[in-house]
Parts: structure tokens; sequence; C-alpha cells
């Protein structure tokens, strides 16, 4: 069915400039007036909605709206969080104007992902506007906090609770229209090389840290990382900050390096683990006096889905009609909450929405309003044919 004649334009820039407008930079997260924005909108759109409070007290909506009684239940999700804006004299516009310019928003979280989240409301009210009668099913809405901090106070608390219930998932990160069903996993590590202080001038007294781990940054850099997925590539490691001494005419007795290991999926987090202590002992070995600390700071699961799930099948169906041409299927090099449905509750998880990763946490962020158009009648023809189950089951996709 034609849906864009049902898309009022005015109305999904109108939305996508008021959720920009709300800052929610994360830290320190402040969804809460998103929430306040969203709830009476939700209502009147018909859903019931719930609120779940984290322990740190970060807000997470999780809505609900059914027609008729059984049939199945389409997950959308979506994060309320941005990263920080940054300097504001760098940008173009004020990063939380929201300004419209050229068919583009510009602003923190405009592709980041607010748009994603405008463009699926948008697709409910076109269904409502085209006054098609569903007879069963249902949507329900996550939206929800803490997502670029590893989702710990979000999507990670409501998967704690057991709170899941659906049979696939849409999540709205910014893809560029594509279909991506493959994301790598991240594990971030802390580690520590202990020295001995000494007079500057008298360094043959101490043992320097730094140059320590100087060895072990060589070291990492070798390893050879043989395994490759062939939607992410190769997973990669990335020493993303180190400090170490304390003054310039002293010898450091201590250094402390970051890490970032890219996971893909099939790789365990052990034998990453056992990889990076490998390389440490290697170094230990060739200089005794080597003493380090390896701490685990943060972990995410890599996650990938079938390219013949029904709802990736059904994203093919409907990209197809709105755009006119072969979507691309591809994978995420970075992590979203998609991993915990997953993981955790194994439902099919499709990730689409506007905008673009280019764009993500980028000074001068935002999203076309070609683009959230377009999702937003994808979206809508996703819904209609999931819920009615209408997508031909053995159509060939060729994916």
């Amino acid at each position: 069915m034609k849906l864009d004649r049902f898309l009022n334009k005015k109305e999904l820039v109108d939305l996508t400039t008021r959720l920009i407008q709300i800052p929610t930079e994360n830290p320190p997260g402040n969804e809460k007036k998103a929430f306040l924005f969203l709830k009476p909108l939700l209502s009147r759109m018909g859903f019931k909605i719930r609120t779940y409070l984290s322990p740190q007290g970060r807000y997470n909506i999780m809505a609900e709206r059914r027609w008729g009684n059984g049939g199945r239940s389409l997950i959308f999700n979506g994060h309320l969080d941005v990263v920080p804006s940054g300097d504001p004299s760098r940008w173009k516009y004020p990063p939380f104007s929201g300004k419209f310019s050229k068919g583009k928003i510009y602003g923190r979280g405009a592709s980041d992902m607010k748009g994603g989240i405008s463009s699926f409301l948008q697709a409910i009210s076109m269904i409502d506007r085209a006054n098609i009668k569903l007879t069963q099913g249902g949507i329900a809405l996550h939206l929800v906090s803490d997502e670029e901090s590893h989702g710990h106070q979000g999507m990670g608390f409501l998967a704690q609770k057991g709170l899941i219930k659906g049979d696939a998932v849409l999540v709205g990160e910014p893809t560029g229209l594509d279909l991506v069903i493959a994301q790598k996993g991240a594990l971030w590590l802390r580690i520590t090389s202990f020295g001995k202080s000494a007079h500057g001038s008298r360094p043959e007294q101490g043992v320097n840290a730094i140059e320590m781990m100087m060895h072990l940054v060589d070291r990492l850099n070798s390893i050879p990382l043989l395994k490759e997925h062939p939607l992410l590539g190769k997973p990669t490691i990335n020493i993303g900050k180190i400090e170490g001494g304390t003054k310039i005419n002293v010898v450091p007795d201590r250094c402390e390096m970051e890490v970032d290991r890219r996971v893909l999926p099939g790789e365990k987090k052990d034998e990453v683990l056992r990889e990076i202590e490998g390389a440490i002992e290697s170094v230990q070995a060739q200089n005794p006096l080597f003493k380090f600390e390896l701490e685990e700071i943060d972990d995410a699961e890599p996650s990938e889905v079938a390219p013949d799930e029904e709802i990736v099948r059904i994203g093919f169906e409907a990209c197809q009609e709105v755009r006119g041409e072969r979507p691309k299927v591809r994978g995420f090099s970075g992590f979203t909450d998609g991993r915990f449905y997953v993981n955790q509750f194994n439902l099919p998880t499709l990730i689409f929405g506007p905008g673009g990763t280019d764009q993500s946490h980028t000074t001068d962020e935002s999203v076309e309003v070609e683009a959230l158009v377009q999702a937003a009648h994808i979206y809508g023809l996703m819904i209609l044919k999931y819920l009615s189950g209408e997508v031909a089951k053995n159509k060939d996709y060729g994916l």
C-alpha cells in the first residue's frame, strides 16, 4: 500500500527538531526531559506507557499499543541519550538548536538517533491517518537511556529485570537506510605497568614503567588477528589512552593504558583475554622486571542474525518498494542495544534507520529530511507486513 500520501512532513521535521532541542547528553544523562515530552504524545497515539527508573534514576520508557487480540508484537528500540556536544563554538549551528537548513536538520542526536525515533512514530501516525484497520498484533516501544555508555542503565537494566517480550525487533540506529544484521562487540581493558622510581639523572637506578608499556604496545599491535567475518571484516585492537609518570625528572614507576579490542561474532571473551595475557607474558619473559595488572573495564557482546530471518526479508522488501533499488545488507563495526535482544532473548533483530554512521558523534551532526521521510514510509510498511504476515515466505531475496 502507498503510505507516503499520509505522511506529514512538517510534523516529522517538528518532532525531530523538538527532540534535538532537549539536551540528553550522556554523561550525565538527562533523559527525564525527553520522557516528559514524549509521554503525552505517546498517550495521544494510543500507547499504554510504563516507566522504569534504573538504579541511578535514569528514565526508560516501555510503551505498548495493540490491535485486537492475539497476533505478534514488533519491538522498536531507540535510545534517548546522546554523546556530549563538545565545544559549541565549533558547530555551524548551536548543537541543540535543531536547525533546519538546505534539506537537513542539524544538532546533537539528529542522526544518532532522535531522527530514527521520529520516523518510527511518524510511521504509526501514517497508518492511523490511512485508516488501516489492523485486526491483531501490537507494537512495543523501548525508548531507553544510557546506550552511549554500554546501556547498563537502559537496555541492560531492562534485560536484567526480564522485561523484554516480543517476537521481532527493529533498532532505529543510523544505517544510511541499509539493513544491518551483524555487529561487533567490544572488550575494554585497563593494563597497568609497575616500575621503580628514581631521579631522572640516574635512570639506571630505576625501572621505567612507560618504557615497559611501550614494549607491550608493540607486542599488542603485532598480534595476528586472523579471524574474519563476511560482513564485519577482521577484529581490531586500539590503544585508546596512556597515562604515566609524575614529573619530567622522575623515572616513572607507574603507567596505565586502556585498550579497545573489537570482537567478532563467534569470538569468546575468554579467548580474547588469553590473547592479551599472552602478549603481556611474552614481554614479561623478555624482561623479568616487568610487572603488570590487567583489569576489565567493560564489555559488549557481538551479535548477528541470519539474513533469511523474516524481519530482515520484510525490511528488504519494504526498502526495495520505497526506494526502488536493492538495499544493502551489511554489518556494524560498533555495537548497539540490539545485542541484548539477540543474545539474551534470542529475538530476530534488524538494525535500520535514517542518518549515517559518518554523522554519529560528529561536530555539525545532521540528518537529511528525505532520509527521515523514506525511513517513516519503510517503517510503516514493515509494521503492516510484519503484523499481517504478508511477506512472501519463500521469495528468493538473494541475501
